[in-house]
């Protein structure tokens, strides 16, 4: 009976130990249209014409594309505020405030922002980078109730990304 419990003691300190990173799903990274990220294996790639890298889980979504700086500078879009700015706009999202994340390590401009599709609502973190050649626009996305506690791991997420 005795080793029973100290069995039964020994298994339960292991996994509140271990929390629930012990059932985490485990990292995968994922590359496409000159960006690779590492999110989970809760993800998959999805096909569709909304973004070049398009993927998805139960929970968030994260799509990204990218865009040539010659085409911008055409548009007097020089750096990676205007283009952030650029992009907002583009989406009638004016009032939204921009970001920079040098406090991180990584550079890049993100914004958080809502929208409505086919009735539901829906919370957004805008990332944007650049390469030597290329802007880069990449969303992160969930139900817009969810946003609040899904900044961390998208900024966590966000700092992972890797441009052409």
């Amino acid at each position: 009976m005795k080793k029973t419990i100290f069995t039964f003691i020994c298994v339960f300190l292991a996994f509140a130990t271990t929390g629930c990173d012990f059932f985490a799903p485990a990292e995968k990274e994922f590359s496409g249209s000159g960006i690779t990220i590492t999110l989970n294996d809760d993800f998959a790639v999805t096909e569709t014409v909304l973004a070049p890298l398009y993927l998805v889980s139960l929970d968030h979504v994260f799509m990204g594309m990218r865009e040539s700086k010659s085409l911008a500078n055409a548009y007097d879009i020089y750096s990676l505020q205007d283009y952030a700015t650029a992009v907002l706009t583009n989406g009638g999202k004016t009032d939204v405030s921009t970001y920079n994340s040098n406090e991180t390590g990584a550079t890049y401009i993100y914004a958080y922002y809502t929208s409505t599709v086919d009735g539901n609502d829906y919370g957004y973190m805008l990332v944007c980078m650049e390469s030597s050649t290329y802007f880069y626009s990449m969303n992160f996305g969930c139900l817009e109730e969810n946003l609040e506690d899904s900044k961390t791991i998208y900024r966590n997420w966000a700092d992972t990304i890797i441009v052409e």
